[in-house]
């Protein structure tokens, strides 16, 4: 274990850690003070059609480590804390990072799709353009290339992993979760009747519920494409992906259910807890999540 400390300060604005011989500052604003890796990212784009542009925060490291690709939760954007937080650590290490934001259909999206917008988007195009990232990183000459997925963004990359296109060397997943346990609703009747629209060619919108949106305007078919994802077809998921993968949860993440880790297991995943930690890792586990993350890359 590496010793947390808390360092004095007449308005208490700071808490520090000591990880892999460097320390960590976390201000209530919520800043790192790591050095100046932050300040060497930019932001870089691909098109992904001509009338689609999607961005990402890219990071290089050292060459002979790999680089990492660390995607956010659902309709979120790369700004999201626990990528942000876990990016820049890993950057500290001298590792490569690129933190796509999904375009979810928006051109060069920089905020959070609200749940009242038309989502044009699906789990088959966010998986797809996910790929186009990995394969950006390889036409820049790196080969060595680790998935890191935060909720949601787990599963996506999960599925980019079982892909026999896939060129990613290792998965990290964090909190994985379904759709269903996400909204605490049953979406059984929902999804049957968006599943009888898609085999009628219904094209129109409509407003089902879905994850923690009261109303998700979207088609039958881009509804579908998420809310199939239920855990039994993950643990398929998880037992069809080849490459090492390791899932990391927080002991105090209760979305799936205290059984969750072990159904996991059953299926051979690698499972890593983290005790005290919840669905986001904030406060000092963030950097026990960091820990967690090196060690896997190892």
């Amino acid at each position: 274990m590496h010793s947390k400390k808390k360092f004095p300060s007449a308005n208490a604005l700071f808490w520090c850690g000591l990880r892999h011989k460097v320390i960590y500052c976390l201000v209530a604003l919520g800043l790192f003070f790591t050095g100046s890796g932050a300040s060497l990212a930019k932001v870089v784009e691909l098109r992904l059609s001509p009338q689609l542009v999607a961005s990402a925060e890219y990071q290089p490291g050292k060459p002979d480590k790999p680089a990492l690709i660390l995607l956010h939760g659902f309709l979120q954007t790369r700004e999201f804390p626990t990528i942000q937080r876990l990016a820049q650590g890993l950057s500290e290490q001298g590792y490569t990072t690129l933190i796509p934001t999904l375009s979810l259909g928006v051109p060069k999206r920089v905020q959070s799709l609200p749940c009242e917008a038309i989502h044009n988007h699906s789990f088959e195009k966010d998986v797809a353009e996910l790929s186009r990232w990995e394969t950006w990183l390889s036409e820049r000459g790196h080969k060595n290339i680790v998935l890191i997925g935060h909720s949601f963004g787990s599963l996506q990359v999960l599925a980019d992993a079982a892909l026999p296109t896939s060129i990613a060397q290792k998965v990290i997943a964090l909190s994985l979760v379904d759709t269903r346990e996400v909204s605490k609703r049953s979406n059984v009747a929902v999804l049957q009747d968006a599943t009888e629209k898609m085999r009628l060619g219904d094209k129109t919108l409509f407003r089902p519920p879905f994850a923690h949106c009261k109303e998700f305007p979207t088609t039958a078919a881009n509804y579908v494409s998420y809310a199939s994802w239920d855990r039994t077809r993950i643990l398929r998921l998880v037992k069809t992906v080849k490459k090492p993968t390791e899932i990391i949860m927080g002991s105090n993440d209760n979305r799936m259910g205290a059984d969750w880790p072990a159904k996991l297991r059953s299926e051979g995943a690698s499972v890593r807890i983290i005790d005290g930690a919840n669905h986001f890792f904030d406060d000092e586990h963030e950097f026990d999540l960091l820990d967690a993350v090196l060690t896997a890359l190892k």
